[in-house]
């Protein structure tokens, strides 16, 4: 087999380059460091927790009771959807079950205990066993959220708007409902119906809410001083809204309190623990929780996350916060953190797009060992002669066009690195189960693997004891 690789570009100058610490690049594989993930680690914040100002701090939410065991399912990239109950892990796709797609956008828990999941195909109920699904309608391509209203309805945020499914019919409210003025945009992130009857949705400049057939807009001059960019929403036990914004958080209670976080990045998601504190995840600085008074964050710097891109929170009624990452599966106790990925347990990836978790959730199983494959391949330039000397390696999160560390791979939670034989063959060992992005020096810069249309990392899985023939892959001229 025969593959091209495709230029990636350094993204940052000499100077912000030297204050990174170098990674030992030789002849051998080299991993970088991380987290053990067959130990629980003690909390740690990465920082003293950081105080809000106590005039913006409302009353936080009531603790909420123990339900009673239940599911977790996890998004996949684009392998369909795993889930975790009392019988152990489960993989649903298209090969084994009624799921219509593999490509997962969006999940929910409903009133009723079924999971809500928004996928390439439309959505989809399901209660553990059963399926039933719902056509898409044409107002949209894909979801970016997804809720259950009180009255049974189902509400998808996409661009342009937000659609409801009600008596088997859609309609679809435009996003110029949602925002007006210079606050008016078509980025529409998420939709949360409350359990009173109201509905709320997140624009990056508004946020807005559905309440007797009509939107009320809350933007810059309407609710907010001054402009504000906004990127997800979570309703606490109260019925409040809190909206994720560019600074920190604002919660709604007649009108909007600001909670700033100092060092803040936009959250991707956000959920409200048992005892009624905030978490906030991010894609590019772990998780933070507000407890009402203070911050405190979690990182892969401090050990407790694998990674500090945060895809989606979901809690437990028994106590637990549970992550979805780009490298595996976290659930946290309270005082341990545990991670799951494809070399410890069987998910079905270690790229997670979101995490939704019913009633007390499941009990959590015991990791497993499982051996570790290897991968091998030839590189060669246009002219089919074999490239002696290079550098190649993998790693585990997606790349762009661009990279910031010294190498492409070099600031990810796991790389491996080795370089061509004479032959220009190349072979990394020990290669724990999973997917790997794979990149290859090219004289002065880096090319990698791409999907066959060119967009963003082709990944190769590893499975336990295989050895991964890649082929020839040739680098491209530019």
């Amino acid at each position: 087999m025969k593959s091209k690789l495709f230029p990636v570009f350094l993204a940052v100058t000499v100077l912000a380059l030297a204050s990174l610490a170098c990674q030992a690049l030789g002849g051998e594989a080299t991993a970088a460091p991380q987290p053990d993930s067959a130990d629980a680690d003690t909390a740690s914040p990465t920082e003293a927790p950081q105080q809000a100002p106590a005039a913006d701090a409302p009353a936080m939410p009531e603790p909420v009771q123990s339900q009673g065991a239940g599911l977790a399912c996890f998004g996949l990239r684009d392998g369909g959807l795993t889930c975790l109950d009392e019988s152990g892990w489960k993989t649903y796709n298209q090969d084994n079950s009624d799921l219509p797609s593999n490509y997962m956008d969006a999940a929910a828990v409903c009133a009723d205990g079924r999971i809500l999941i928004a996928h390439y195909e439309g959505l989809s109920l399901f209660d553990g066993s059963a399926w039933q699904h719902i056509a898409k309608t044409e107002a949209y391509s894909s979801a970016e959220s997804v809720s259950c209203a009180a009255d049974g309805s189902l509400w998808v945020a996409h661009f342009q708007g937000v659609s409801r499914y009600a008596d088997g019919a859609w309609t679809t409210f435009g996003s110029e409902l949602l925002a007006s003025g210079d606050s008016a945009n078509e980025l529409v992130y998420t939709v949360a119906a409350s359990p009173d009857g109201r509905v709320w949705a997140v624009t990056s400049r508004s946020v807005a809410v559905f309440e007797n057939d009509s939107w009320t807009i809350f933007q810059e001059g309407q609710g907010f001083e001054s402009s504000v960019f906004f990127d997800a929403l979570a309703l606490d036990s109260l019925n409040r809204p809190w909206a994720g914004m560019s600074s920190g958080v604002a919660v709604y209670e007649g009108d909007w309190r600001m909670i700033e976080k100092p060092g803040y990045n936009s959250p991707s998601s956000m959920a409200f623990d048992v005892a009624g504190k905030l978490w906030v995840g991010t894609s590019i600085s772990g998780a933070s929780m507000f407890d009402g008074n203070a911050w405190s964050d979690y990182t892969r710097q401090s050990g407790d996350l694998p990674t500090d891109d945060v895809n989606g929170v979901a809690a437990d009624s028994q106590g637990r916060v549970w992550f979805a990452t780009t490298y595996g599966l976290v659930v946290f106790d309270g005082s341990n953190w545990q991670t799951y990925r494809m070399e410890n347990s069987d998910l079905a990836d270690n790229e997670i797009k979101f995490v939704v978790v019913v009633k007390d959730g499941p009990t959590l199983p015991a990791l497993v060992e499982k051996e570790s494959g290897s991968m091998t391949g030839k590189l060669e330039d246009a002219a089919n002669q074999p490239l002696a000397g290079m550098r190649v390696e993998i790693c585990v999160e997606s790349l762009g066009s661009e990279f910031s560390g010294e190498t492409p791979c070099s600031d990810q939670p796991f790389f491996l690195s080795t370089e061509t034989d004479a032959n220009g063959v190349f072979t990394f060992e020990n290669v724990p189960s999973g997917y790997y992005v794979l990149v290859a020096e090219t004289g002065d810069s880096w090319a990698q693997l791409t999907t066959e249309f060119g967009f963003g990392s082709e990944r190769t899985p590893i499975e336990p004891g295989q050895t991964y023939d890649i082929g020839t892959l040739t680098l491209e001229e530019e």
